[in-house]
Parts: structure tokens; sequence; C-alpha cells
């Protein structure tokens, strides 16, 4: 095996650390009604109840997007993307890697994307990440696809 990558999107906080940020807001939140409803301010309290109920819900959501992954595998005669959805959905992709070809597009506002071409075919890698994690991985897989083709003979056996 030549190359076993696995793309994951990046997340800023962890499960833990988002749930303490919910209670914290909750907590604050509760103090700030206490006081609303001293002052008898109460209908102010469901918006805020709406508040920390909404971003417990975003948190939710957006570890639930995080699931999904990419994984690329160099071995035998095949490079194999693999594409796993937040759902647990999985395509597989199979390219040959004699004639696979790493394609990074840079835009005019900064961004790259990064691609694998073979026979007219493109494959969008790794979207979820930032560019020069992407200009990175490109160039991780393009040092494998060179080792791959040093390293071994292009299979004519099926060519007959």
């Amino acid at each position: 095996m030549v190359l076993d990558l696995t793309l994951t999107p990046n997340r800023s906080l962890s499960r833990d650390h988002a749930r303490w940020l919910v209670l914290a807001v909750g907590g604050v939140f509760l103090l700030g009604s206490i006081r609303f409803l001293v002052l008898g301010l109460w209908p102010v309290i469901p918006f805020m109840i709406a508040d920390v109920a909404l971003l417990a819900w975003a948190l939710r959501s957006n570890f639930k997007s995080g699931g999904g992954h990419e994984r690329l595998v160099l071995a035998d005669d095949a490079l194999t993307l693999t594409r796993v959805s937040a759902l647990g959905e999985a395509w597989v992709e199979r390219l040959e890697p004699w004639y696979t070809r790493v394609q990074i597009e840079e835009t005019p506002l900064g961004d790259a994307h990064l691609f694998l071409a073979a026979h007219g075919r493109r494959l969008l890698v790794g979207h979820f990440l930032s560019a020069p994690e992407r200009r990175a991985v490109g160039a991780v897989i393009s040092d494998a696809l060179a080792r791959y083709r040093d390293g071994s003979s292009p299979n004519t056996s099926a060519m007959a």
C-alpha cells in the first residue's frame, strides 16, 4: 500500500467543549432571566430559552455534518476514493493510478480546489478542507503517485 489517507472536516470544538458552552450560555441566561422575572419582564424568558435551544441544535447539527469523511487508498492497481456522507452513505470511485493526475485550481480569491483527473473524469477531493490543507494533500497524493509509477510497471494483462 503506497497511500492510505483519511480526510475529515475540521471542527473547532470537541463535543465536551460544545456541551460546556451550551451549559455556560444557559447559566448566564438563567441569571439574566431571574433578573428579568424580578423586574416583571417575564415575556423575555421564553426567547432566552429558545436561544439556548437553538444554540444546542446548531452545535448538534454541526457535529452530525462532521461525521462524513473521504479516504484515499493507493494499493494494487487502483487509486480508490471512498466518500462517506454524514449519514453513513458511501460512494466509491476507482481510478487507474498510471493515468491519474493531481490538479490544483487556484481561484482569484486565493482559494484552491483539488481534483483527481483521469480518462476525462475529474473528482473533487477534500472540499471541506482549507486551501493550504488542499495544497498539502495534493502534494502528498502527487508524491504517492510518483512513487507508485517508479516502483511498478503498468498492468497489461487486460489489453489482449
